[in-house]
């Protein structure tokens, strides 16, 4: 099969797919290789095609029947690591370890993907630095992190590391149309929704996600207008998991800089939420464009404390003093 088809299904990210066929047709891919970037972009894709090619058949086809797994193997040639639970642990490395001492497939190249590597803890880390310092022969590792800046120095430095960004809106809209047909603008909202976020444009596609933007509009509603907003937000945020919380700073602060691009002068042509105009032409009667960037760096404050796993109303806690402090209010 062309090294090309491996990566029919990936959209974006052209320079990449290069690089690793360059390497593959060569024979030399590392030994090692980080893919780093945000949470939904495709840097799981790109590893499970990457690893298809080298081992030269489709793998993990079924990965959905086998999640929760502390490894996952398609045969003794490719195998999956994600968190068990928070953390990657270090039973799940000494399973990997006894699979690896097993011969794959004759001729082929055998690929270790681990997810999320940043949460690996220290014995886990010690046995990632060990083996990477002594790599098998025809073992390749495929480290993937939303948060690069968390992994070990010594870890780094024993691996390409290779920089997922978020995809360019005609680069996804050609993707969208390769993949499923139709009409550019059948997509439109969504490309713009997801802003250079693949999982996001297909959440949009299939109607999901709506429900935290309009958790993200009260929330900016609320801090706003509202005369108890700390009371009357934490009322409402209650119950919300870590995943809708993420989700709600997220666009949130989408909403945020849409609405500095309406304050600029600069017309609805520069906004990605361009649905929402009426709601935001609302919320900009309650901020100042000091309040606006102050709030912006609040809610990355709130993702980097997510991505540590520090308590979800805690950190709501923390956004919305902060929040109503850039109002003017506490």
């Amino acid at each position: 099969m062309d090294n090309n088809t491996w990566f029919d299904s990936i959209i974006g990210h052209e320079a990449i797919k290069a690089r690793l066929i360059h390497w593959q047709a060569r024979d030399r891919m590392p030994h090692a290789m980080i893919f780093a970037g945000p949470a939904g972009i495709g840097k799981t894709m790109m590893a499970r095609a990457i690893a298809s090619a080298m081992v030269g058949r489709p793998l993990f086809l079924h990965e959905e029947a086998k999640a929760g797994q502390p490894l996952e193997s398609d045969r003794d040639d490719a195998y999956y690591l994600a968190p068990a639970g928070a953390m990657l642990k270090v039973d799940q490395f000494r399973k990997l370890q006894s699979r690896l001492m097993l011969q794959g497939q004759a001729g082929s190249s055998r690929v270790c993907i681990i997810d999320h590597v940043e949460t690996m803890n220290t014995e886990f880390a010690n046995r990632m630095l060990k083996i990477l310092e002594e790599p098998p022969s025809g073992v390749c590792f495929i480290l993937i992190t939303d948060q690069p800046a968390l992994l070990l120095p010594t870890i780094v430095s024993r691996c390409t590391e290779i920089f997922f960004s978020p995809v360019g809106d005609a680069e996804m809209l050609a993707g969208l149309l390769r993949l499923h047909g139709g009409r550019a603008q059948d997509y439109e909202d969504a490309v713009a929704w997801g802003n250079g976020i693949v999982r996001a444009v297909f959440d949009y596609l299939q109607g999901t996600g709506s429900d935290e933007v309009r958790y993200a509009l009260d929330f900016l509603r609320i801090m706003g207008e509202h005369a108890c907003p700390y009371a009357a937000w934490l009322a409402v945020s209650v119950n919300l998991t870590e995943g809708e919380t993420a989700e709600i700073l997220r666009w949130s602060a989408m909403f945020l800089r849409d609405m500095a691009v309406l304050r600029s002068g600069a017309g609805q042509s520069g906004l990605r939420l361009k649905r929402y105009t009426d709601d935001m032409m609302k919320l900009l009667t309650c901020w100042t464009d000091t309040g606006i960037f102050k709030i912006l760096s609040v809610l990355d404050e709130g993702m980097e404390a997510l991505v540590r796993h520090v308590n979800v109303h805690l950190v709501w806690d923390y956004v919305s003093i902060q929040c109503i402090k850039a109002k003017g209010g506490i």
